[in-house]
């Protein structure tokens, strides 16, 4: 008989076992409901742990809901202190059941804090609970970044350890290079602690993060040459990180990997052009502008060579040949291309009168090369040729032709064939009454002739062209982080531009940065009055950018006048 009843007796137990759990974990459930009642939270919880004392989490939430009372009864120092009490116990129920949960420890850490703040003492140091919370997570989690940004909030009162292993836990706690958590961590700093020192301990070393900071210190008006430093650091970044990427392009265009390698390269540009040449804190420039210019330079010819490659073809729908053509290169580097071109049979002998004027725009892209290249001589006889001939070009041609007009009169210039120069200049115009750079070129021309009366009548039509001396901008607004653009067309003479903006918000800290031509000119507040600023305008086409970087500005007006 009891061999029968103990077997019973065991499967009965078991049964209330399971039940127990069972109702235990249902009870947890409605406990943590959100729209249940903080009284009636504490009941559904209590009976849980009486069903069944051994599950962690119910002891968990129990210390949570008690800290919200608390929190909820600061006007009543008995409830208050109870609730607290309460809450600590129970978190450290739940931690004896299962010493190992980060969130556990990083509650508790929490609860001790807010203690401590009050007249009785905190009966735990908050500190090495956290300390646990974060060697009980990952580097990535939110616990882990939570840690840092608590004790961030409480750095005076931090002992030099604990300052360490705080560093310690927002540089890694950043690694991920998550804007929106630097940003709270720089505002929790901002707040707190003010101290630049400490950013750079454990600000990440990437270009993004640099780039946020700065942002982060021009929107509030902080310390410019800070902002600047982060700035040049960051364009530091980007010239390393585009010169990689070139490398890597080769290596993919060696194994004939042709769209990955041309990826590459545009990468490197689009690096490249986010550098705008920020001081570093010793007045130099953030990247050596040879260094810059030379491996701009390497990009577009490998990204052209690139595509050519892909397309066995001179057709350039990207621009990405035009690019390399027109920002120029080294002599030996375009004996590169030129033979690449070559052994691919696009380019072959120099036109004769039979073929020059069958294809203008591979005439124009030769002609172009050898202008490069300073074969004015076989340019110059290319306008021989066509001096000879008699060709009709339609609209879709005009563009070559016209530049291939301008190019002999330039080639005629190089030569010092003034008239012959002036002759081609004026063929171009015949085309294209407005073109800006045989304007320039027939100018040159008269300059050289010592024609003023002719040169004064060229000046006046590209003042025409350039546009008023005061470009009216009606008071455009421009919210916080956006940027205006504005074409100048120029004739390379030194001018002196005068923007005339002001501040959204009267005395706000409104940084404004003006860049010309992609670099940076002036950084200035927008309530300072106007900003001035000598510019050195390059002939033809130059682009003027005006970002609002602190506040919201309006803009009023840009002025051009001659340089003093």
């Amino acid at each position: 008989m009891k061999k029968k009843i103990l077997p019973l007796l065991g499967l009965a137990a078991l049964v209330l076992l399971q039940a127990a759990v069972f109702w235990n974990g249902r009870l947890l459930w409605k406990g943590r409901a959100v729209a249940v009642a903080p009284d009636e939270k504490v009941r559904l919880l209590r009976r849980a742990e009486a069903v069944f004392p051994w599950n962690s989490a119910v002891a968990f939430e129990l210390g949570k809901v008690y800290f919200e009372r608390g929190a909820e009864a600061l006007g009543d120092p008995a409830a208050r202190d109870r609730s607290f009490r309460l809450s600590v116990e129970s978190f450290r129920r739940s931690l004896r059941l299962a010493p190992g949960v980060a969130a556990v420890h990083f509650h508790l850490a929490q609860t001790l804090l807010f203690m401590s703040y009050l007249p009785d003492a905190a009966p735990l140091p908050y500190f090495e609970e956290y300390r646990r919370a974060a060697r009980l997570t990952g580097h990535n989690s939110q616990i882990y970044f939570d840690v840092g940004k608590v004790m961030l909030g409480r750095w005076t009162s931090l002992a030099p350890d604990e300052k360490e292993f705080a560093v310690e836990v927002l540089r890694r706690s950043l690694a991920g290079r998550d804007e929106d958590r630097l940003a709270e961590v720089l505002e929790t700093w901002r707040l707190e602690v003010g101290d630049y020192g400490l950013v750079s301990r454990f600000l990440p070393d990437d270009a993004g993060s640099l780039r946020a900071y700065a942002r982060f210190l021009g929107e509030r008006g902080l310390a410019l040459g800070e902002r600047q430093a982060a700035l040049a650091r960051a364009e530091a970044l980007d010239l390393a990180a585009a010169k990689s990427a070139v490398d890597e392009g080769r290596r993919e265009a060696e194994s004939y990997l042709l769209a990955e390698a041309a990826d590459r390269y545009r990468a490197a540009l689009a690096a490249l052009d986010r550098i705008k040449f920020y001081p570093t804190p010793a007045g130099t420039p953030s990247v050596d502008p040879k260094d810059f210019e030379a491996l701009r330079r390497t990009a577009r010819r490998l990204l052209a060579m690139a595509r050519i490659e892909a397309t066995r073809s001179l057709v350039d729908e990207d621009g990405a040949i035009a690019a390399y053509l027109a920002g120029g290169d080294e002599f030996t580097a375009l004996g590169e291309f030129e033979r690449f071109l070559e052994e691919r049979g696009l380019i072959g002998e120099g036109p004769t009168a039979k073929t020059a004027f069958k294809d203008l725009p591979t005439l124009a892209f030769r002609m172009t090369l050898d202008f490069e290249m300073n074969r004015y001589r076989d340019i110059v006889r290319v306008g021989d040729l066509l001096a000879a001939s008699s060709i009709v070009v339609g609209p879709s041609g005009r563009p070559s032709y016209v530049r291939i007009l301008r190019l002999i009169g330039e080639a005629d210039l190089k030569l010092d064939y003034v008239y012959e120069a002036e002759r081609y200049f004026k063929l171009a115009l015949e085309a294209e009454p407005e073109d800006f750079d045989a304007l320039l070129g027939l100018e040159k021309c008269y300059s050289r002739l010592n024609d003023e009366a002719r040169a004064a009548e060229v000046r006046a039509t590209v003042a025409r062209l350039t546009g008023p001396a005061v470009v009216d901008l009606g008071g455009r607004g421009l919210l916080k982080g956006e940027t205006f653009g504005l074409d100048l067309l120029a004739d390379g003479r030194p001018e002196t531009l005068r923007i005339e903006l002001h501040p959204e918000t009267p005395g706000s800290p409104a940084l404004v940065a003006v860049f010309l031509n992609g670099r940076v000119a002036l950084e200035n507040n927008g309530d300072t009055g106007p900003i001035v600023l000598a510019a050195d305008l390059r002939p033809g086409r130059n682009f003027l950018e005006i970002e609002a970087v602190g506040d919201a500005v309006r803009l009023v007006s840009v002025a051009r006048m001659p340089a003093p």
